[in-house]
């Protein structure tokens, strides 16, 4: 899932732009919207039934119809909602708002003091073309869904691994993040090419864009378990080999 973060002062047209933005974005993938609504909270609608449960202590409340659903959880921060969208099969997340989140931004007219600008006013055909200046994230069901997505049906085998330690100032784990990002892409493509037609995708999960550790997740796909098993073998041989030390989570 592709983060975009569109960030501004009030007024500056945020908004309008994230609607220009959509339509583009839907051509290449199921998109979504988290907005930071500030000092204007959302009320929920005063004696309906999801939020009569909601005010009984439920963690979540849904309401679903023939044409959508809405579902209220407890959370108030952006990595509360990360894992939902990612969850859900979201390609391309638009953030709006939060624009102290250390996270690449596109920026909206003037915004003083503003770090991570990576775009200043751009078009929305721009940013479209600019995608890759912007981060993945991933919760570990929703790579696992799209894993999933390439074998319906098949066998999916995944791991978490935890990143080396002694990374402890920012700097040294943007370094991290730099030097092993292509690693695990040539991991997952050998892991990939062996013999059996699987789909393996090897992710780093950046905590200091996210929040939380740095780890690393993996999910391999195929349409046997031989070939699974092989192909994650083969990730999880070369994964631990390049942390050096380490093995997976449990889960």
């Amino acid at each position: 899932m592709r983060v975009i973060h569109i960030a501004g002062v009030s007024g500056s047209g945020k908004t309008t732009f994230i609607r220009s933005l959509i339509p583009l974005l839907r051509q290449m993938g199921p998109t979504a919207v988290a907005k930071h609504l500030g000092h204007h909270p959302f009320s929920l609608e005063s004696g309906k039934d999801t939020t009569l449960f909601l005010g009984e202590g439920a963690s979540a409340s849904a309401g679903v119809d023939n044409e959508k659903a809405v579902v209220v959880i407890r959370g108030h921060t952006l990595g509360d909602i990360l894992p939902l969208m990612s969850s859900i099969g979201t390609e391309y997340l638009l953030v709006e708002g939060w624009k102290t989140q250390p996270l690449p931004k596109v920026r909206i007219g003037d915004l003083p003091g503003a770090t991570e600008v990576v775009l200043s006013n751009p078009t929305a055909a721009q940013v479209v073309a600019s995608i890759e200046l912007f981060p993945r994230y991933y919760s570990f069901e929703g790579l696992t869904r799209k894993v999933r997505e390439e074998f319906p049906g098949g066998v999916v085998l995944t791991g978490r691994y935890p990143a080396p330690a002694g990374r402890s100032t920012t700097d040294s784990r943007r370094e991290f993040y730099h030097r092993f990002s292509p690693i695990l892409k040539e991991i997952a493509r050998v892991a990939a090419s062996r013999p059996g037609e699987a789909h393996a995708m090897v992710h780093l999960h950046r905590g200091l864009l996210f929040g939380g550790e740095d780890e690393i997740l993996l999910a391999v796909g195929a349409r046997t378990p031989a070939a699974a098993l092989e192909a994650f073998s083969s990730c999880q041989s070369d994964l631990l080999s390049a942390l050096g030390t380490g093995g997976p989570h449990k889960r």
